[in-house]
């Protein structure tokens, strides 16, 4: 069978009502077999569409994450270092809460895996990360979702709407951050008098 896009829609298709099921089971066992979230995401726009891509996507990742931040919880720094190394340098912080989990999950730069275990680590509960990552996860989806399911017609106004949007979704954050830092320097400077 050729790898192509349409083929790959017209096997998973072929496994009917599973398919989602199967899908969702896919992200949680994706951490352990470091297959890329891209693909994933793309993949579920692909089959099921933006809508349902973006539904079964958002669960899957979340159940992902809910196994590897307990994982991460159970067995502690060492483990997660070991596997997330310099990927993530932040790691080490302890100051997690769901804004932040909600934050990097919206940016599709930062890998989901070693969010959640970051996460992990820190002190917020395994309820609110859930919240966040479920509410992170939604508009990372729905962007990649929306992308694969026009990708059988890259000529389409949805094709360049959805390449308009990942776009957005990299470089809003970035500017934002830009601002916020730029912010906060001036505010300090004139808190010191200079």
């Amino acid at each position: 069978m050729p790898l192509t896009p349409e083929a790959v829609r017209a096997e998973v298709m072929s496994w009917g009502a599973m398919a989602p099921a199967i899908y969702m089971g896919a992200w949680v066992l994706r951490p352990f077999l470091f297959f890329p979230t891209i693909l994933l995401f793309v993949g579920g726009g692909l089959v099921f569409g933006a809508l349902w891509g973006t539904v079964y996507a958002a669960i899957g990742g979340t159940l992902a994450g809910a196994l590897t931040f307990s994982i991460a919880r159970a067995l502690g720094r060492e483990f997660v270092q070991e596997r997330v190394r310099n990927r993530f340098p932040q790691l080490h912080e302890e100051r997690w809460g769901p804004g932040l989990v909600f934050v990097l999950n919206v940016i599709p730069i930062f890998p989901v895996t070693a969010i959640n275990y970051g996460a992990g680590l820190s002190q917020i509960g395994l309820g609110a990360f859930l919240i966040a990552e479920l509410a992170g996860l939604t508009p990372r989806a729905f962007a990649y979702s929306f992308f694969g399911s026009s990708i059988l017609d890259i000529r389409s106004p949805e094709f360049a709407g959805a390449v308009v949007l990942l776009v957005v979704l990299v470089v809003a954050p970035a500017l934002l951050r830009r601002r916020f830092v730029t912010a906060q320097r001036v505010a300090r400077r004139g808190a010191s008098g200079v």
